[in-house]
């Protein structure tokens, strides 16, 4: 019985850690109410934010769809063609939690894998309804 016990947990544990999506670092996040300051404010060092998701569109934000697709990277690409690669880009899609969301990694390693070096995934703890709109933060307008 104990070596049943031991096996489970021991599966149960395998599992567990090819399920789990990378946390974040703290230097790797943007928090939210910064990236809404810099959009209101029109700040010079105001990022290139990419929408790699199906949520709605923070204002400014490009819109290149889900980053599991490769036309999201594709669009990506093009979109930081002429871009000097020290320039500041932010990704989000807002799902879901920034820790288990699909679509971030992706987006964010392909940025890094083209060079660039300021690359930051915004903080949606929860999503982007409750950490960005319910704050009142900015949104294209429909």
């Amino acid at each position: 019985m104990k070596k049943i016990l031991i096996l489970a947990l021991s599966f149960l544990g395998v599992i567990n850690a090819f399920g789990q999506t990378p946390l974040w670092k703290k230097e790797q996040l943007m928090p939210t109410q910064e990236l809404s300051e810099k959009i209101n404010t029109n700040a010079k060092d105001k990022p290139i934010i990419f929408n790699v998701g199906p949520m709605e569109n923070i204002k400014t934000a490009v819109f290149v769809g889900k980053a599991t697709s490769a036309t999201c990277i594709e669009k990506m690409k093009s979109t930081l063609s002429m871009e000097n690669k020290t320039k500041a880009l932010v990704v989000y899609c807002g799902c879901c939690s920034y820790a288990s969301c699909p679509n971030i990694k992706p987006a964010y390693d392909a940025l890094v894998a083209q060079g660039f070096k300021n690359v930051k995934v915004l903080e949606l703890p929860e999503g982007i309804k409750p950490d960005w709109v319910a704050k009142g933060y900015p949104m294209e307008a429909e």
